[in-house]
């Protein structure tokens, strides 16, 4: 069975990042990048702050034809068309993304610099 690709591109005033298309031949997790797992084309791995490292997961059932996207536990939640998918560190249940949807993860986070 052909393999159904994520494609996800940047919105401004986001956090700056190359497009990236990612097969999606099993559940992708979406995660901030850390020593072992580096950025690339063909991953759902960003350099941003505000991503938990286990951020979320997103896939592509053959059996329904839909593409499901599931925060899991994340730090500062996950969002579709601005509704977010779970109360802070808490798991979403599955949610169909749709072609065109806004998926948002994180929320800006202001860092105390006051010493």
């Amino acid at each position: 069975m052909p393999s159904a690709l994520a494609i996800f591109t940047c919105r401004p005033n986001s956090h700056p990042f190359q497009e990236r298309h990612v097969y999606l031949d099993e559940p992708i997790k979406i995660g901030r990048s850390v020593a072992r797992c580096r950025p690339a084309q063909n991953n759902a791995t960003f350099d941003c702050k505000v991503l938990s490292r286990n951020h979320a997961l997103v896939w592509f059932d053959h059996k329904t034809s839909k593409f499901y996207l599931q925060d899991t536990k994340s730090s500062n939640g996950t969002f579709i068309n601005s509704q977010r998918l779970s109360r802070g560190s808490e798991e979403s249940p599955p949610c169909e993304i749709l072609s065109g949807d806004i998926i948002q993860f994180g929320v800006d986070v202001t860092e105390n610099t006051r010493k």
